[in-house]
This record gives structure tokens, sequence and C-alpha cells, in this order.
């Protein structure tokens, strides 16, 4: 338990009070200091009771860099008490999570900016319990940490980039089925050509085809590393040509220096969240059809053999406009396209 500005404030009259009594008469103390002394007194009591709250904190929703969104803070306490509660913010976050309020009357809220890419940390909580008057404070920290992702910037593609990574789909794809495994229900990002009508049509929803081993069998292998310090320009092109490929229906093998994941189509959280936290390292599999290097000064891209840069690839529009007007949006819901979409 501490004394606050106010606090101190409050004890410097009494100081003075006292000292204009031993000087000009008691009744120097009736009216200011007597007052002042019993609030200290009161407020020292509150402060005293109050027992350590026990909190949870809502985690927002992994996202893109630029969003924002809200996290709260459930404070269970014995008694409801004035206080300002803070969350501590890692790297890659932003915000202004001080707020004044009466814990115990409800939920609390703050805005959070996700800024850079890969996990961040929020957490533990800090709240300082005050008197009613603010004269005296004592400090919890409470809460722990949680973890959120801030995946990659997800670009728009111009044209002669989809029209590369149609041709690379084209030769991915093969006549020649992988064995007919059960029906499933349709996902947004499903190729349409493996929707099964005939059920669709009885059962009044869309029912797809599903094969074992149909991303060994389709998947078009993007591979990807950086050197130090440029491993978010790397993230941003491995995402954007890995996200254009699923969302034309093209499954994905991924591999970097972190190790290796395949997506199929409908599935560009897998993607994101493994390109989040995509580290510096050499480009594991150089005969990939889809390759990105991220070195000093730009990020290289070869698809199919011919080389470009990633600033060439992206749209004009999207580097005056930044990332995708609504990335997060397309994270869990998937429309189906017949080429290779920006």
């Amino acid at each position: 338990m501490r004394l606050t500005l106010r606090g101190w404030v409050a004890v410097a009259v009494v100081v003075v009070g006292v000292a204009n009594a031993v000087a000009y008469g008691p009744r120097a103390l009736n009216a200011v200091v007597v007052p002042v002394a019993v609030g200290l007194v009161v407020g020292a009591v509150q402060v005293w009771r109050v027992s350590p709250p026990r909190t949870e904190r809502v985690a927002p929703d992994d996202g893109f860099p630029g969003e924002t969104h809200t996290v709260s803070l459930d404070i269970d306490v014995d008694r409801p008490f004035p206080a300002t509660v803070s969350d501590a913010l890692s790297p890659g976050l932003d915000g202004d999570t001080a707020v004044d309020s009466v814990v115990g009357d409800g939920r609390i809220d703050y805005e959070v900016t996700y800024r850079g890419r890969g996990p961040a940390t929020l957490g533990p909580a800090t709240v300082v319990a005050r008197d009613i008057l603010g004269l005296l404070s004592k400090s919890f920290t409470v809460g722990g940490t949680t973890e959120v992702l801030v995946f990659p910037r997800v670009r728009s593609l111009g044209a002669a980039a989809r029209r590369d990574l149609s041709a690379l789909a084209d030769a991915g794809r093969t006549n020649e089925r992988a064995e007919f495994d059960r029906l499933r229900e349709y996902v947004p990002g499903d190729p349409l050509r493996d929707i099964h009508w005939k059920s669709s049509a009885k059962s009044g929803d869309l029912v797809v085809k599903a094969y074992d081993d149909r991303v060994t069998a389709d998947a078009v292998r993007v591979s990807a590393g950086a050197t130090d310090g440029h491993e978010d320009a790397a993230a941003e092109a491995a995402a954007t040509l890995c996200c254009a490929l699923l969302d034309a229906g093209v499954p994905v093998h991924l591999t970097s220096p972190a190790g290796v994941v395949e997506a199929t189509p409908g599935d560009r959280r897998r993607v994101l969240v493994y390109l989040s936290r995509l580290r510096s390292g050499s480009v594991p599999d150089e005969t990939a059809e889809v390759v990105v290097s991220g070195d000093a000064g730009k990020t290289r891209v070869a698809l199919g053999g011919r080389e470009t840069t990633f600033d060439r690839l992206h749209a004009e529009r999207d580097a005056v406009g930044g990332s995708n007007r609504n990335p997060a949006s397309r994270v869990g819901t998937r429309r189906p396209d017949s080429g290779v979409s920006a």
C-alpha cells in the first residue's frame, strides 16, 4: 500500500495544520486537519481490505497488421473498488490499455492495434486499487499472458502474376484421381469440379467428393526463405502467392526453414499461422514451382523457373492502398473461383 500524489498532498496538509496548531492554538486542527486525517485513515482501511482480484482475459482473434481488436478483462472481486487496470503489450501490439473503472461492476474493454507480424502476448494485467478519495493505492499483478498471432499481409496480385500462377496450377493438375474416400459438405474454395451434383440435389446442400492423398496429387510446391531482418517481406510474398493458389482451388505444399505445411483450398488459416512464425534461413527447396527468397532490399520470386521480384508481382493499387481491404474476412470464409484470384 502506498500514498498517491493526492495522498501526499493530504499528508502535507496535515503536517502544515499540526504546525499551525502548535504555533497558533488547537482550533487550527478542527477546520482542515481532522477531516483530512480521517480521510487518510478511512482510505487506508479501504485499501487494506482489498483482496487480490481474479482475472480472466477474453483474447481477440488473430489478425493482420493494421487491424484493431477489442480485448476484454473479466475481473472478479469480493467487493467492488475503484482502480486503474492496465495490460502489458509485447512488441508488435499497440494501444492505450489503461482503464479507470470500478472493478467488479462488469467487463473492462480496451482496443489493441496489430503492428507487426508474428506471435504477440497480452498481459499480465496490473490492477491498481484506490480508496474512494484516491489517497492511497495497492497494486496487483494478475491474469497471466495470452498469445495472439499477427499474420503476414496478403497483397493483391497483378494480372501477369495471376496468369503465371494459373499456368503453374494447370500444369500441376492431373486427370488421374486418387482413390475416392467419401462425400463431405462443401467448403468455400473447394473446386467446382469436385461437387457431387446428384447428392447435392438430394440433400439440398452442396456436397463434394473427397479423395485420399489429394494434396500430394495436385499441390503446387512453394518454398520460402529469408536472411536476417527480411523475414516479414518473405512471409508477405509467400502468404500472397499461397492464398492466391488456395483461392483458385489449388492445394499448396509449403516449405521453409520452420518445416513443412500442406493446405487444401478453403484453409488459408493453416498457411497464415505457419507463415506468422517464419524465421530466417535458406530456401529449403530450390526446385519448387514457386520459390520466395527475402534478401537485402528486395524479395525475389521464381515462378516456374522465371525469376522476378515481389514488387513487380503485386498490383499497383495494392502498393498504394496497403494490404487487402478486409483480409481477415477471407481467413475463415472462401469463395469458389475458376482461376487464380487477386
